[in-house]
């Protein structure tokens, strides 16, 4: 039987990646990144939808994230999904989903080009 998590998301980034240092020695980089509908109403105007996504991403495509990634990029996240627990500062347990990238089979690519340099 297959089981298969998988996302595969297109969108920008809604903020800069925020690096931080794991307890093993590794490192992390964590941005939020918006997906948009666009459609037409019954009546024909134009209508939209945004959903916002949370991204982590493990190992070496930290390094590139961090350089390349900025707010407002395009960007293609591919990983796998993953909710996880956690209490906040009044102690309540919380609940996040987040879009996970790590090992090969994770992807980060920014697909706008940088301003100021030579497209090529």
């Amino acid at each position: 039987m297959l089981n298969m998590n998988r996302a595969t998301l297109v969108g920008h980034a809604g903020r800069d990646p925020e690096l931080r240092d794991l307890a093993n020695g590794e490192k992390a980089a964590s941005f939020t990144m918006a997906t948009t509908e666009r459609w037409k109403d019954r009546e024909g105007n134009p209508a939209e939808a945004t959903e916002w996504h949370r991204v982590v991403v493990y190992g070496p495509a930290v390094e590139a994230v961090g350089k390349m990634l900025r707010k407002g990029d395009r960007v293609l996240v591919e990983g796998r999904i993953a909710t996880r627990e956690y209490r906040d500062r009044e102690d309540v347990a919380r609940n996040v989903t987040e879009i996970v990238v790590a090992g090969r089979q994770g992807v980060v690519n920014v697909l706008s080009e940088r301003r100021g340099e030579a497209a090529g």
